[in-house]
């Protein structure tokens, strides 16, 4: 298992991995990386950014037995596409437009690293480099969720400039059977739950959503909020903890 890291240093942005609290330099890009020989640094001296610039995020929902309230399971998620103009850093701002109810939803997502298209379940997690946490930011009024389904929010509500917070950091080999995912909005607790609710296991949403769409290096699957979602205000500090992989936090602050 590694926490790989990209960050910013007087000037210079690269890769890294993340051990206690160095950061240990990798050359060459993502997915290829090699060991530096320049000397580690610390993480306090570094900013650290999203760790990886996807050309795509796709977003799927839903994604926990929890939302189905006994009933039966879809047989595949809706599918939404958050071009690379969402991506946030760790620390960045979360810009909320005016007069937009816009919610936080709390997601592990999946980083590809191997090129996948129409790929098998068998296959699929090859493909994938690690996980992140993401902040699936959403724009729309969900207290009524059937006039938001018919809303032209529920088509465009993600796509916003910075309404996809990722980070801290990629972690490989992650055992996510059973990882807690909580978020916090100025302290409080507002999600709470496990990925071992969830619908679709991995290895069959990857494959699933190769049939759909070619995923490249880099690219991210945000794998469905877990519940508790609700608005942010303008000043919030949120913060998306994920079991094994970190704490992503960001600001909310007014468009």
């Amino acid at each position: 298992m590694a926490k790989i890291v990209r960050y910013e240093r007087a000037g210079y942005i690269g890769y890294g991995e993340l051990r206690g609290g160095e950061v240990h330099g990798l050359d060459g890009d993502f997915p290829n990386f090699s060991a530096s020989s320049a000397p580690p640094v610390a993480l306090a001296s570094v900013s650290l950014l999203a760790p990886v610039m996807p050309s795509k995020i796709v977003a799927i929902g839903p994604g926990y037995r929890v939302y189905m309230q006994g009933g039966p399971e879809p047989e595949r998620p809706y599918y939404w596409i958050k071009p690379a103009s969402t991506v946030q850093d760790p620390e960045g701002e979360i810009v909320l437009p005016p007069g937009i109810t816009v919610n936080h939803e709390a997601e592990i997502a999946i980083v590809i690293g191997k090129r996948a298209r129409k790929v098998s379940p068998e296959q699929a997690m090859d493909h994938v480099f690690g996980y992140t946490c993401c902040i699936d930011v959403t724009a729309g009024d969900m207290a009524d969720m059937l006039a938001y389904q018919q809303s032209q929010l529920f088509l465009d509500g993600k796509i916003f400039d910075t309404f996809a917070p990722l980070g801290p950091c990629i972690v490989t080999d992650l055992d996510t059977s059973d990882l807690r995912i909580q978020f916090r909005a100025n302290g409080e607790t507002r999600q709470d739950h496990s990925t071992s609710d969830k619908l679709f296991e991995y290895d069959r949403l990857v494959s699933m959503i190769s049939h759909v769409l070619t995923l490249e290096p880099g690219d991210v699957i945000t794998t469905g909020s877990v519940p508790g979602v609700a608005p942010m205000a303008p000043g919030d500090v949120v913060e998306l903890e994920i079991e094994g992989i970190g704490i992503l936090r960001n600001f909310a602050v007014q468009g």
